[in-house]
């Protein structure tokens, strides 16, 4: 295995752009990585490790993200584990479970307490590895209804933009980071297992979700709501047609009602959009839990997340509930 150095990314990133290009072009695509490389966060806590043949090229790969988070109140280093392929021709010899052996090994000679990875892939590779699952769900809901549904506010049905229409909305921006992140940490803390964000983090996840930063047309993936001089509640939104994802969110405690807001104006998005649904991996308690709109929840049957510990004589801890464990989509690799 190769602690591969940010003179030597190109290289893995090219051969991984077959796995991971999602329709684009190999320069964009290694634009992209390469930003999240030498971004300050990702200089810091970000490594590729790869697998070489015997001409020093890649036969398999993966990105280690490096966060700190907590578990039952405890500090915890936790290595997150993604972009893991292998290349075509070499697939079924099994370089990728070696490689995650060798990367878990790696990352417990580094201090870290526990790796976590999101699986796209059959789990018994990651099972016989010593990961389990904990409870992961999904939400979604349709962008239009056979016949409309009663609920929806007039200016919606109206096709009207909600800009204006819904006090306090506005498109958020770099300047907002510091109070969604107050919000952020408010909606984790009473997870007993949480990724906890600094403001590189917050940096780092943004260029990783493409969400833009200066407040132009493209800033209707990230909407506040804000009153009195204060960002109450907030939404990352990201379209992947025929879906608009809703990547996460968040509200003060007393604000917890604007979240109902915030998804009049994604519907109003996905629709303006020709957006087919609105999915997620945590939606609003106002959607989820009452009559708002209709939503759909289940177990989630890809993008599970999966834990292991990384003391050879701990196993991991039980979770009974999502709440407990949550990984937002915004942290996952």
């Amino acid at each position: 295995m190769k602690d591969v150095s940010h003179d030597e990314i190109d290289g893995v990133l090219t051969a991984a752009h077959a796995v991971w290009g999602r329709g684009l072009g190999l320069d964009d695509f290694l634009a992209f990585h390469l930003s999240l490389a030498r971004s300050p966060w990702g200089r810091a806590h970000a490594r590729h490790l790869a697998g070489l043949d015997d001409a020093g090229g890649p036969l398999s790969a993966l990105r280690i993200d490096s966060h700190a988070g907590r578990l039952d109140g405890t500090p915890v280093r936790i290595a997150l584990l993604g972009m893991l392929f292998t290349v075509p021709e070499a697939r079924g010899r099994g370089h990728a479970s070696a490689l995650v052996e060798q990367a878990l090994e790696h990352a417990r000679r580094t201090g870290h307490d526990l790796a976590m990875l999101v699986s796209k892939m059959p789990q018994t590779l990651y099972g016989r590895l010593g990961f389990r699952g904990f409870p992961a769900s999904e939400v979604a809901c349709r962008s239009v209804m056979p016949a409309p549904w009663p609920g929806e506010p007039a200016w919606l049905r109206a096709g009207e933009d909600p800009l204006g229409r819904l006090p306090g909305l506005r498109r958020g921006g770099e300047d907002d980071l510091a109070a969604i992140t107050a919000i952020h940490d408010g909606e984790i803390a009473g997870q007993r297992l949480r990724i906890e964000r600094d403001a590189a983090a917050w940096e780092f996840n943004f260029l990783k979700a493409r969400m833009p930063r200066g407040r132009t047309r493209e800033t209707d993936r990230f909407w506040v709501i804000e009153r009195q001089g204060r960002v109450e509640a907030y939404v990352l939104l990201q379209a992947e047609p025929p879906t608009l994802r809703w990547r996460e969110h968040g509200a003060l405690p007393e604000a917890r009602a604007l979240l109902a807001d915030l998804f009049w104006c994604a519907l109003s998005l996905a629709r303006r959009r020709r957006l087919e649904r609105i999915e997620g991996w945590f939606m609003p308690e106002v959607l989820t839990l009452g009559p708002l709109y209709p939503a759909s929840q289940r177990d989630r049957k890809t993008n599970l997340v999966m834990l292991r510990s990384l003391d050879e004589a701990g196993a991991p801890p039980v979770f009974a509930r999502e709440d407990e464990c949550r990984l937002w989509e915004m942290d996952a690799p």
